[in-house]
């Protein structure tokens, strides 16, 4: 069966989202779901069947493996999402949260489907301004302060992207704006502009440092469901479906490029998880991890290398899934507590414990705990930044094998900030203020089971399900050499084993196990609720190591902030041409006199 147009995926979503602007809030949310619903079936149609040609726009839309594969992760992940959304939004933005929910999946899926630059431009400036839109929809004091500097941030990567494709254009005029038809080498003033322009906006968008600040301060104060869509998925996809494009069709990179992608991704990957450890708010912390995340997708993606490619864009896949579960793991623990300070919560894996379980499998697989899917594509990752590395002269290989290790570093970091998550919410001692709570409503605990089961089933059966069938599909249509995996890696046979070694020590347990529970004394008399140690002060010392605590304070005064020091520099230059235009008739007198000797010099 063949689809006359893959438009359809645009045009559905955003007629939804405007009759939703007349529908009554259950009607919204039928036809939404119900939208969705149809928009998935459509992307496997795409995928089994394909599309007729003869219905599609010469040189305004396109569907490759490669758009197929981003289509399926943006509806299924549009879907699930919404499931945990039908009931716990906020009651007062849920009418335009249904109104931007199918238009952004809409506008996302024309990023993915435009051939034409200047479409791409328009659907990719709609996308950024739905993050911006969901980003006002928060209700803390600092959204303004947010929302501004996603803004500033995600549109003025938007300019670079327009002057990128321009810069592309005056290159190849013949391809009449048609991306299928651009591809240029790396060679020239204008392809390596245009080429660091479009890398730019695709790193804001994806989060990629140094563009990467706008993700922790919009995972803050903006409502949790848009959180898990946009920076957590939608907006991870399109950044690294842009990086895709320029590495494997738009532009011949050279192994320098090569190296560079690398060391941005690994610095990515380094800076933000030493910035997640110290967080004691729950949204900062995964929106760290967020950006972490995307510096092994940079690297695997720009690599060069087949395998790491690949691993990078099942990583991507693997990403909007383990963390897209833990935002709304945490979503639901929040909507419960009505805070995402981790410091105030604990104990509560009685209380929630199927949030519990879906929390421990996203933990679990952002880590790279095998068998679980995060480790299958970082494993991917970095057997084929060694393979990389073989192939440099001595000392880019050993600048490879720094940022292998470096990556390795950052794996294992990203597992004791998880350590620190679960333990704040779920372990612990729970807060008496807590003792009422209960489980989170069934839409959410069914979304986050969902995709807890797609990151278990993801890491057992990787080779036989979306590597061969989605992933590989991309490389064998580029004409790309399809990878062979080498080792010995058996996910099945680490699940029996792990499986094995559970029932073991849960059978050697409940035989010797002498349990007893007993308060907590201070002084001889009942500790007060204040001395209870909540799991966050051990990660204190961290930040107050020597080597690093400068790093840390510049950090929190934003000197690494792109955003602070652009935003700081372009108001210390209108300070100086205020200071310059101050009225005096003797200082503009100065400046044309000035102004006359240059041209005198000059002439």
């Amino acid at each position: 069966m063949t689809i006359n147009s893959p438009a359809i995926l645009i045009c559905l979503p955003i007629a939804i989202g405007l009759i939703n602007m007349l529908l009554p809030g259950i009607l919204r949310k039928i036809l939404t779901g119900c939208g969705l619903a149809v928009m998935l079936a459509v992307s496997w149609l795409l995928f089994r069947g394909g599309f007729d040609p003869d219905f599609i726009p010469p040189g305004i839309f396109t569907c490759d493996r490669l758009s197929v594969l981003m289509l399926l992760a943006i509806q299924f992940l549009s879907l699930v999402i919404f499931i945990f959304s039908i009931k716990g939004v906020d009651p007062r933005i849920k009418k335009q949260f249904f109104i931007l929910y199918p238009m952004t999946a809409g506008f996302c899926n024309g990023v993915i489907l435009s051939d034409h630059a200047i479409v791409f431009i328009i659907f990719w400036g709609l996308s950024g301004l739905m993050l911006y839109l969901f980003n006002l929809l928060g209700r803390g004091e600092d959204t303004p302060e947010s929302a501004r500097k996603t803004f500033f941030l995600i549109g003025g990567s938007d300019a670079l992207l327009i002057l990128g494709f321009v810069l592309m254009g005056i290159s190849l005029p013949d391809a009449e704006w048609s991306l299928s038809a651009m591809h240029l080498p790396l060679s020239g003033t204008i392809p390596i502009l245009a080429f660091i322009c479009l890398l730019c906006a695709s790193l804001a968008k994806a989060g990629g440092f140094p563009f990467h600040t706008w993700v922790p301060s919009y995972a803050r104060v903006s409502p949790v469901e848009s959180v898990a869509f946009l920076p957590a998925s939608l907006d991870k996809i399109l950044g690294i479906y842009l990086l895709a494009r320029l590495v494997l069709f738009l532009f011949q990179c050279s192994f320098t490029v090569n190296l560079i992608l690398i060391t941005i991704g690994t610095i990515t990957v380094i800076t933000a998880v030493m910035m997640a450890l110290i967080q004691h708010n729950g949204r900062e912390l995964l929106g760290y991890h967020a950006i972490s995340q995307v510096g092994y997708m940079i690297m695997g993606v720009g690599s060069g290398s087949p395998l790491a490619f690949a691993g990078g864009l099942f990583h991507m896949i693997n990403h909007t899934i383990y963390k897209s579960n833990l935002f709304l793991t945490l979503g639901s623990v929040e909507k419960q507590t009505h805070t995402n300070d981790l410091a105030d919560l604990g104990g509560l894996g009685r209380k929630m414990p199927l949030t519990f379980i879906m929390a421990l499998v996203g933990a679990f697989s952002i880590s790279g705990i095998p068998p679980f899917n995060g480790f299958f594509s970082k494993w991917m990752i970095y057997q084929g930044i060694l393979e990389k590395a073989k192939e440099a002269s001595a000392g880019y290989e050993i600048w490879l094998l720094i940022c292998f290790v470096l990556a390795i570093f950052g794996s294992a970091l990203t597992l004791a900030s998880f350590l620190k998550f679960l333990h704040t919410i779920f372990l612990g001692k729970r807060p008496a203020k807590y003792d009422h709570i209960k489980e989170a409503p069934f839409n959410q605990w069914l979304a986050t089971g969902i995709l807890a089961m797609f990151c278990i089933g993801l890491g057992l059966f990787a080779m036989q399900g979306p590597l061969r069938y989605l992933v590989f599909p991309v490389l064998d249509q580029a004409h790309q050499p399809l990878p062979e995996m080498p080792g010995l890696y058996s996910p099945l046979f680490i699940f029996v084993m792990m499986a094995l070694a559970f029932i073991l020590g849960m059978i050697i347990y409940l035989i010797t196990c002498k349990v007893r529970f007993d308060d907590s004394y201070l002084g001889g008399m009942d500790a007060l609720e204040r001395f209870r140690v909540s799991g966050t002060e051990f990660y204190n010392e961290i930040r107050a190591m020597k080597p690093i605590k400068q790093i840390y304070d510049m950090a929190e005064k934003k000197v690494f902030d792109f955003y602070e020091v652009l935003y700081k520099g372009i108001l210390d230059m209108a300070h100086l041409f205020q200071a310059c235009h101050n009225g005096q008739l003797s200082l503009y007198l100065l400046f044309i006199s000035i102004g006359l000797l240059a041209l005198l010099w000059i002439k």
